[in-house]
Order: structure tokens, then C-alpha cells, then sequence
């Protein structure tokens, strides 16, 4: 799997398991991590899965004695640490501005008038104010 599929659920939910990739993560925990929803979560480690980024198992319980079914928890893979890491640099490198855009030049200003309209923000919109008339 490479960046382009990466949604951003999956782009959260690798960020957790890359602060520690060895620590295996049960569902709920995931997706407090990753300030994701159930709905976004469970899609994601389905693929995540698949490419065999991740592995689940069962936790190690008995339902009859805990009064609960059994947990499952996801652990990142060898492969899928290093595939994921390489997925989220070329993600990042493909939204990066290029050097040589008007923002990245030394020097360069926008062209319409910041300084009025800050203005106008911190002293509040009067009609008849310079900085109104200005933009």
C-alpha cells in the first residue's frame, strides 16, 4: 500500500502505532489515539490488514469468568512499520509547497493588504476607518 491510498483515518491511526510500534493496541484505545471514530477505524485496519501492516488477535480470556467476550487487539508488523513510515514521507512530500512558490521566497508579500484588513480586524469594521477604505 503507498500514500495514495492512505485516507486520513489511516494516516491518525499509523501515527499512534509509530510513536510505539511494538505495543499492541486493543480497539478502543486505537481510536482515542487516533481521534478516530468506529466507523473510520475498523475500514482502515481492514486494509491495514490486508497489505500486512497489522495482525489481530483474540485476548487471551475467559468470557464465562471475565462476564465478557474476548477483546480484540492489533498489533503493527515489522513490514507494516517500515511500509507505513515510507508512506507518510511520500505523502508529506507530495503536499509539501514546492521551494519555489511565492510563499518559500525571501521577501515576498501578499498582494492584497494584510496590514488593512488586521487593522480592520483589531479595532473593528467602521466604514468611514482608512483601513476599510483601503481594501
Amino acid at each position: 500500500m503507498d500514500q495514495k491510498h492512505l485516507t486520513p483515518a489511516m494516516v491518525r491511526i499509523i501515527q499512534a502505532y509509530l510513536e510505539d510500534p511494538t505495543t499492541p493496541m486493543f480497539a478502543t484505545e486505537l481510536m482515542a489515539r487516533a481521534n478516530v471514530g468506529s466507523g473510520s477505524l475498523y475500514p482502515a485496519l481492514a486494509r491495514m490488514e490486508a497489505a500486512g501492516w497489522i495482525v489481530q488477535e483474540k485476548e487471551g480470556i475467559d468470557p464465562s469468568e471475565e462476564g465478557r467476550p474476548a477483546r480484540r487487539y492489533f498489533a503493527m508488523t515489522g513490514k507494516g512499520a517500515a511500509e507505513a513510515h515510507v508512506a507518510l514521507v511520500e505523502l508529506s512530500d507530495s503536499v509539501r509547497p514546492p521551494a519555489n512558490s511565492p510563499g518559500w521566497k525571501p521577501g515576498w508579500r501578499p498582494t492584497w493588504r494584510i496590514g488593512a484588513v488586521l487593522q480592520c480586524l483589531t479595532t473593528g469594521l467602521r466604514a468611514n476607518s482608512p483601513a476599510v477604505k483601503g481594501i
